[in-house]
């Protein structure tokens, strides 16, 4: 394949991630058609479905790209000179604001965070990993400047990942999706932050924790 080829195949992929994203934000994975998907790129349905063989594996390619954007987001703050603490406490926040654009994109219920299949749970397991190898990079960090005690790094950091997740799975538990409205994000957004105060208390050393 030539290299004006890839560009063009690579181009018309990202045209049509593009407006799924737009198709799910407004109206949830459920309302929308790859009928819809296909007519607002100008691509006949076959013509997608040689791209996407599905509207699962097109959501999936919307979820990575949204976790993309985190990533590059969170790089951008880890470069940005601040210290352990501040960085712990910058990606609680990121993490708060991707969740919030993934409940906006699925539009679905809420037992589906609880049910996920397949082809969804190895994007998010692979998200978790990343995730999980960011904290602990983050710690090590704060070992090394003495911020934060001295332990086990990945097991601490999968501690916190782990107990983010609680927190917006018990949100998700007792409200759907679709009621969500802004005072159950700050709520939730509060929550993570309180967590994550409570977890620097236990690994910051007492110089930095005054």
């Amino acid at each position: 394949m030539t290299d004006n080829k890839i560009k063009n195949e690579d181009g018309k992929l990202e045209l049509i991630i593009n407006a799924a994203q737009k198709r799910f934000a407004h109206y949830g994975l459920c309302k929308t058609t790859m009928n819809e998907i296909a007519s607002d790129v100008g691509m006949g349905k076959a013509s997608l479905y040689y791209y996407f063989p599905d509207k699962e594996t097109l959501f999936e390619a919307v979820i990575k790209k949204e976790q993309n954007v985190f990533f590059d987001e969170m790089d951008k703050i880890l470069n940005s000179g601040i210290d352990a603490t501040a960085l712990l406490k910058k990606y609680v926040k990121l993490r708060s604001l991707h969740f919030r654009h993934l409940l906006n994109l699925s539009k679905l219920r809420s037992d589906f965070f609880h049910n996920t299949k397949p082809v969804f749970a190895k994007a998010f397991e692979s998200f978790k990993q990343k995730e999980v190898e960011i904290v602990a990079g983050i710690i090590q960090y704060g070992i090394t400047t003495k911020e934060f005690k001295r332990g086990n790094k990945h097991e601490n950091a999968e501690f916190l990942v782990h107990l983010l997740l609680g927190v917006r799975m018990v949100k998700l538990k007792y409200k759907e999706i679709n009621d969500f409205d802004e005072s159950d994000y700050e709520d939730l957004d509060k929550n993570m932050c309180k967590v994550a105060g409570m977890f620097l208390k236990e690994i910051q050393t007492e110089v930095a924790s005054r």
